[in-house]
């Protein structure tokens, strides 16, 4: 239904049981994100209705946002990958990236600095929670950038010396292989 038609208690009253539906699939210990169709959830009011939708198989330049409509990881596509092949919860996942803050621009990782890509396993807490949320939609060959805030990343604790506290960051990451599958 069009947001505009709707009187102005039904409108507020369905944007917060959208807001309550995405905020609750958030476990509070390890913040999971709620899942929808085999991706992440995707959930804003957008401006012709309301809408949870998921988010992958996105185009060059689109951006997913994980996370309630507050963007705690964004996600631009720069290189599509095969648009089949999704990494699960606990695949050993290779990728190249690089790190910068977000405020001044500023390196402070790069896997292709030290000429080997990285591997973890998704979704078991190795890596950033940005990362186990932003990659988990990216498709095997995928290059996108995430812009990662702050308690998605390493919050008010920062990771010293190269991470002040309470720092968004970006990262350009390129999803290398899945497992045994290489792109």
């Amino acid at each position: 239904q069009n947001p505009a038609d709707m009187p102005h208690f039904a409108l507020r009253l369905a944007a917060t049981a959208l807001l309550l539906s995405c905020a609750n699939a958030f476990s509070a210990p390890g913040l999971a994100m709620p899942r929808l169709g085999g991706g992440a959830a995707v959930c804003s009011v957008a401006s012709r209705g309301l809408v949870a939708a998921p988010a992958r198989s996105l185009r060059i330049g689109a951006v997913s946002r994980v996370g309630l409509s507050m963007g705690l990881v964004d996600r631009e596509v720069i290189t599509e990958g095969d648009g089949k092949t999704f990494p699960q919860s606990g695949d050993t996942l290779t990728v190249h990236y690089e790190g910068t803050l977000a405020r001044g621009g500023t390196k402070f990782d790069s896997s292709y600095d030290r000429g080997s890509p990285l591997q973890f396993q998704i979704g078991q807490g190795q890596v950033i929670k940005g990362w186990d949320q932003g990659m988990m939609d990216m498709s095997l060959g995928e290059k996108a950038t995430l812009t990662i805030q702050p308690f998605f990343a390493y919050g008010p604790q920062g990771s010293p010396p190269d991470i002040p506290p309470m720092s968004t960051l970006i990262f350009v990451v390129e999803l290398l292989g899945i497992n045994d599958v290489k792109a």
